[in-house]
């Protein structure tokens, strides 16, 4: 069997559970304290269908809970709640030193969906800063409970911005371990007075989308429809200018910005640590990256090497590949239907060819998203548009909040608590504002 190439940054779990007599509360309480007591291969064997049980080992389950140390000291919390068709039960598992959040989503007797992530310590609401509940796509299949963020005094209408996620099932705060980005962004940005819409991303709410849609499942259905509507929501709210929405995308966000500005007619965009680079090259350097960085061993790094170089062959391919061959395709794990879909639509030649002013920020400490390949692409190719700004700054990793810790450079200096930097924030205001006087 063919090995498979993790993606390290972003882990959602698909489960199915036996049927069982049981509460699904009490079937959730049951998975977590099999976890806290390490049975995983119990996990595994009572809630995996067969079939996951091929795609997800015991070591995978094991290794990702064991890199948020929780021991049978914990308490433990559930909270249910229902979202249309599905039942969802998150629990907190806390302890001195660090706390978890699992979110089980039940679909009548079947677990559909897994997703666990540290926690960190939020910052409160400013206590010139509101908020209120907004729904993203009413009426529709895929309604989504958003919220808007406002400064409390107002005398006149707001610029407001949409916040539209990288990759990976996501909640409204991008919450990646001890981050929550787009939080950050929301009470910042309020403070300088903008109104600021997140939402969940739309597989983190909905993780059976992939056996919906199946292999013709694209961005599109993903995140750009939501984006969309989120933009067309403000666009309507009373308190926003109607000339003043923006899109501010991160990661995969950042790079369908221009896709989201196309479809939405918004009045601009702020590009976060984005590239106008084919997906899974992207991966695939992220890929070697992590194998130099993490594999020692020469013949297994050689091996890995060659597999690597297949997967990058197979993408390059995709887009002279029919819609129905790339279905039948997969590269890193991606349905290569998904990845041709993108390459179908250059965001590099969106965004040279359009007409809105647009703000690209990189941390040069990003080592997901670089600023030797990725930034210096997005400069070399907007250098001759007038109403484009680039702004780096140093130390700055992924997420825009300072890299530091003994992981430097790893996915494991995420687990350090952190929050965007505070002149990120004021930067993105300050464009903001210049752009609607």
């Amino acid at each position: 069997m063919r090995t498979r190439i993790v993606i390290i940054l972003f882990i959602i779990l698909l489960l199915v559970a036996c049927s069982s007599d049981r509460t699904l509360e009490e079937q959730s309480e049951e998975i977590i304290d099999n976890l806290i007591a390490g049975n995983f291969e119990d996990v595994r064997d009572n809630y995996f269908s067969q079939q996951l049980q091929e795609t997800y080992s015991k070591e995978e389950l094991q290794d990702y809970w064991q890199a948020m140390p929780i021991n049978g000291n914990a308490k433990v919390e559930l909270e249910s709640s229902e979202q249309q068709s599905f039942h969802v039960v998150e629990g907190v598992v806390e302890q001195t030193e660090s706390s978890i959040k699992v979110r089980m989503t039940w679909e009548q007797s079947e677990l559909v969906g897994f997703h666990m992530e540290p926690m960190q310590k939020k910052k409160t609401l400013p206590s010139n800063v509101e908020e209120e509940k907004m729904i993203i796509g009413e009426g529709t299949d895929f309604e989504l409970e958003g919220t808007l963020t406002l400064p409390t005094n107002r005398d006149e209408d707001l610029p407001g911005v949409i916040l539209v996620h990288g990759s990976g099932p996501s909640d409204q705060d991008e919450t990646v371990y001890a981050y929550a980005p787009f939080q950050d962004l929301a009470y910042g940005l309020a403070e300088q007075g903008i109104a600021v819409l997140r939402y969940p991303k739309r597989t983190f709410v909905y993780p059976n989308m992939e056996a919906t849609f199946g292999n013709d499942l694209t961005v599109n259905e993903e995140t750009i429809d939501d984006a969309v509507l989120a933009a067309e929501l403000l666009k309507d709210d009373d308190r926003i200018q109607t000339d003043a929405v923006f899109v501010i995308g991160h990661s995969l966000g950042g790079m369908l910005a221009p896709r989201i500005d196309q479809q939405a007619d918004t009045d601009g965009m702020v590009i976060l640590a984005g590239s106008p680079r084919p997906l899974w090259e992207i991966i695939y350097d992220q890929n070697m990256y992590f194998l130099d960085k993490l594999v020692n061993e020469e013949e297994e790094k050689n091996k890995s090497i060659q597999m690597l170089e297949e997967e990058k062959r197979v993408g390059g391919a995709l887009i002279d590949m029919t819609d129905e061959k790339a279905k039948e395709t997969e590269v890193f794990t991606i349905n290569g239907y998904y990845l041709k879909e993108m390459d179908e639509h250059s965001v590099g030649e969106i965004a040279l060819h359009s007409n809105k002013p647009m703000l690209l920020l990189q941390g040069e400490a990003d080592f997901q998203v670089t600023m030797e390949q990725d930034f210096t692409m997005w400069q070399q190719l907007l250098e001759e548009k007038i109403d484009v700004t680039f702004k780096s700054y140093p130390e700055l990793n992924h997420f825009f909040i300072t890299s530091e810790g003994t992981n430097k450079g790893t996915v494991e200096e995420y687990s350090i608590p952190g929050h965007v930097d505070e002149q990120v924030i004021e930067d993105i205001g300050k464009w903001i504002h210049e752009q609607t006087n």
